[in-house]
C-alpha cells in the first residue's frame, strides 16, 4: 500500500553578492523555463515600476515640441493604417 506525502516547500531569502557579468546573468536567464522566465519578467516590470524614474528636462521638451507639431497640423502626418500599408508594400 502506497502512501502520498505531503511535500512541503520552505522558503529562505538568501542575498548573495556573487560578481558575475551582465552576459552570465544572460546566460542563466536564457536557462529558465518559460513559466520562470515570465514570473522574472513580472518581477522586473514591478521593480522598475517602483524605482523613481526620472525622465530628462530635454525628453520631456522634445516630445511637447512633437505633440504641439502634431496639434498644429495633423494632416501632415500618417495615420496607423497608412503607415502599415506602406510597410507592407515593401
Amino acid at each position: 500500500m502506497w502512501h502520498k506525502k505531503k511535500q512541503i516547500m520552505i522558503t529562505q531569502h538568501i542575498q548573495m553578492n556573487i560578481p558575475i557579468s551582465f552576459t552570465q546573468v544572460l546566460d542563466a536567464v536564457m536557462q529558465l523555463s518559460t513559466f520562470e522566465k515570465q514570473q522574472l519578467s513580472e518581477l522586473l516590470l514591478k521593480q522598475q515600476n517602483n524605482d523613481n524614474l526620472v525622465i530628462p528636462e530635454e525628453h520631456k521638451k522634445l516630445v511637447m515640441e512633437r505633440i504641439e507639431k502634431y496639434e498644429n497640423k495633423p494632416d501632415s502626418y500618417l495615420s496607423w493604417n497608412d503607415i502599415e500599408c506602406k510597410m507592407s508594400e515593401r
